[in-house]
């Protein structure tokens, strides 16, 4: 019975034998080829003598390599594989078209586009770093308008003219810029006081403005006085602030008047004007006549002296600078000389007339020279009709002289 079983037995480790080292020489065959690729396996197994189709990963791409093997060894299916592998000792392929790229793009680029002022741009060895950076944080498109450097956005952020990051893949970055408008600020007179807020200032931003003053001076004599905003040489705007909107660039100015003192002064009655008036304007003025506390004196406008010179109570003034005028006066005592006039005049005449009536007496009260009796009779006669006839002529006040001279005509002739 040995020597039955023994010649198969023979052939059975011989058979063995020539397994052995053919699985024995396939790991040296492995061993030869690359490893320089990292891959893994999805998860295949050996259950009894199958191979059920495992899965190859390249962690690349995601990409998939299938591998067929048949019950006894593993085949390779294609011959474009040029790479061996190997997992718990058995070979497997993969297609080169899954490497790695050698190198990757880094792209840097500015909003907006068209400034052209950052560097960093270029191919990149995978795992390596890259430094970019702005060439001009500020780039002046025009006098009152200019665009400055921000932030970078994308594959790096921060706010520093330059960075760098690390290229595993392809990148891009953006240096982003800030569009800006000059604002002026100005005051009108040039001797007011300007302002705050003139410069730089970001698109759509408010600027926002205060006059420094309402009044500036007021010494007396002259002064300025806010009126108001004019914006690009616009309609002024009212009011002690203003809000603008820079949507362009602006030019603001701070509107002051000029204002001047017109001081009118008078000894005598009441003086309207004084005042302030803005510079060009024209000013009335006014002075009211006094009351005269003398008989027949009266006070007298004289006319304006001082920064003006007019005959006129009432009169207009220029105001081109700080004006002071004077109301003069006059006494007019012409009323007093006529009637002083007046009553010498009428003393003159009643003493003229008691002088004339006082010599008309006399002379009738004179006696005559003796005559005779019948003589005297008849002119005593004649004396009565005269003196009847005269009394007859004479103002009724000299009746009482007729008759005493009558009385003496007769104690004469009774004589």
């Amino acid at each position: 019975m040995a020597r039955e079983y023994l010649p198969k037995l023979t052939i059975a480790i011989l058979a063995l034998s020539i397994a052995l080292v053919i699985l024995s020489a396939q790991p040296g065959t492995v061993a030869a080829a690359p490893s320089y690729h990292h891959h893994h396996w999805s998860g295949s197994y050996y259950y009894g003598s199958y191979y059920y189709y495992p899965y190859y990963y390249s962690s690349y791409y995601g990409n998939y390599c299938n591998y067929y093997s048949s019950s006894y060894y593993p085949y390779y299916s294609s011959s474009y594989y040029p790479y061996y592998y190997s997992y718990s000792g058995y070979p497997y392929y993969c297609s080169s078209y899954n490497s790695a790229p050698s190198s990757y793009t880094l792209t840097v680029a500015t909003d907006p586009s068209n400034l052209g002022t950052v560097t960093g741009s270029g191919t990149y060895t995978p795992g390596n770093s890259a430094s970019f950076s702005v060439t001009q944080s500020t780039v002046q498109v025009s006098p009152n308008t200019r665009y400055v450097f921000s932030h970078w956005s994308g594959a790096y952020s921060g706010v520093g003219s330059s960075g760098t990051v690390t290229v595993n893949g392809a990148t891009a970055i953006t240096a982003v810029y800030q569009l800006q408008y000059y604002l002026s600020v100005q005051a009108q007179p040039q001797s007011a006081p300007t302002p705050q807020g003139q410069g730089w200032y970001n698109a759509s931003d408010t600027a926002s403005f205060q006059s420094p003053a309402q009044t500036v001076g007021g010494d007396g004599r002259s002064r300025l006085i806010f009126q108001g905003w004019s914006v690009d040489g616009q309609s002024p705007q009212s009011g002690p602030s203003l809000n603008l909107v820079m949507n362009s660039p602006h030019n603001v100015t701070a509107l002051y008047g000029q204002q001047y003192y017109l001081n009118v002064q008078t000894d005598q009655g009441v003086a309207t004007g004084s005042g302030w008036y803005d510079s060009g304007s024209t000013a009335q003025i006014y002075v009211s006549t006094p009351v005269s506390i003398s008989y027949g004196v009266s006070i007298v406008f004289n006319g304006w002296q001082g920064d003006l010179q007019s005959s006129n109570q009432s009169t207009n003034v220029l105001m081109d600078g700080p004006k002071n005028v004077v109301a003069t006066w006059r006494a007019d005592s012409t009323v007093l000389y006529l009637t002083i006039a007046a009553v010498i005049v009428a003393a003159l005449l009643i003493v003229g007339g008691l002088i004339a009536f006082l010599a008309g007496g006399r002379n009738r009260t004179q006696a005559p020279p003796p005559q005779p009796t019948t003589t005297a009779h008849k002119n005593t006669s004649n004396t009565s009709t005269h003196d009847e006839s005269s009394t007859t002529h004479r103002p009724e006040h000299h009746h009482k002289k007729t008759e005493n001279t009558e009385e003496s005509t007769e104690s004469a002739s009774t004589s």
